[in-house]
């Protein structure tokens, strides 16, 4: 066999490797609602760039901490199974990570995953116009870049429940409220200790009866924020709920929510390797975090709660 020469094998390969996805520019929210799989799955790896993201059809890096080092000892981003596309409603989503100690978190709302998000489990079903956004932590590593995948539906949107509908005189714990923004906020000016509200987007129905109407107001306060800053540094808003109150009794919401603007470098360079991203000379400002109204959140019921019929 005749042999290829060296010169050419590295060109090939470079250019191969440089040929990244494009970058989303949309702002995104998502609050935790985490799986994992279950029993073991036969999941195919997607090949990796030299960074280590995912070189996946249509997986985009939202924020990546590590940008421009070579060897970032970080774990590798979460993989997508199917990959992000148009897909039939109710379609089950895998992520995956090739290390099985890796644990993963993510949402699928908007709102940027943290270590308080919910951990993957099980499959998630697409049952809407989906933005999943995820990453990975592995045992003496830092955590990975952030990646997201979106997901339109193909056929007839499956309707989201008008009412959040529980038998007997008890909300219990882990029951899924669904929220929505009603304030529009930046991370240019926020101050931690602001409060605005957040709008309860199903009727509550407790053995019958309504106990909370969609439209009620929910209190929310801003507990962390950081302004977006020089050469691309991220503005970031979190925030936290106070209980709903309803029929005279609270009913407690557990939910840490963190928006984080996406990253500029990927932006200008608009490709999903960062490890490519060069800019001549320091970066522009980065991206403010900004809440809008009517973004949506999922809220979590933090203990058994009796309620007045």
């Amino acid at each position: 066999m005749k042999a290829i020469p060296l010169v050419v094998c590295f060109a090939l390969a470079l250019a191969r490797t440089a040929s990244g996805q494009a970058f989303g520019e949309s702002i995104q929210l998502s609050q935790p609602g985490l799986h994992k799989t279950g029993a073991a799955t036969s999941v195919p790896t997607s090949p990796l760039s030299r960074s280590g993201l995912p070189q996946q059809g249509g997986v985009q890096v939202v924020n990546n901490a590590y940008n421009g080092q070579a060897d970032c000892h970080c774990a590798k981003p979460p993989m997508f199974l199917p990959s992000p596309k148009e897909i039939a409603p109710g379609t089950m989503v895998i992520l995956t990570s090739s290390n099985p100690n890796a644990v993963i978190y993510y949402t699928a709302d908007g709102w940027t995953p943290t270590e308080s998000s919910t951990k993957y489990v099980t499959p998630i079903p697409i049952l809407g116009n989906t933005r999943i956004q995820a990453f990975a932590v592995e045992p003496g590593k830092a955590p990975s870049p952030i990646v997201a995948g979106n997901y339109t539906l193909s056929g007839t949107p499956v309707p989201l429940p008008t009412d959040a509908a529980i038998a007997g005189s008890m909300v219990p714990k882990g029951t899924q409220i669904r929220l929505q923004t009603g304030n529009r906020i930046s991370s240019e000016t926020a101050n931690v200790g602001d409060h605005f509200y957040v709008l309860l987007d199903q009727n509550l129905v407790v053995n019958g009866n309504m106990i909370a109407r969609r439209g009620m107001s929910v209190d929310a306060m801003v507990t962390a924020v950081k302004p977006a800053g020089q050469n691309g540094r991220s503005g970031m808003i979190v925030f936290q709920l106070a209980g709903l109150t309803a029929k005279g009794v609270t009913i407690p919401l557990e939910g840490i929510y963190t928006l984080v603007a996406p990253d500029i470098g990927s932006q200008i360079n608009r490709i999903s390797d960062t490890s490519f991203v060069h800019v001549a000379g320091p970066m522009p400002r980065g991206n403010q975090a900004k809440i809008e109204p009517g973004m949506m959140l999922t809220a979590s019921v933090a203990s058994d709660t009796a309620v007045r019929q």
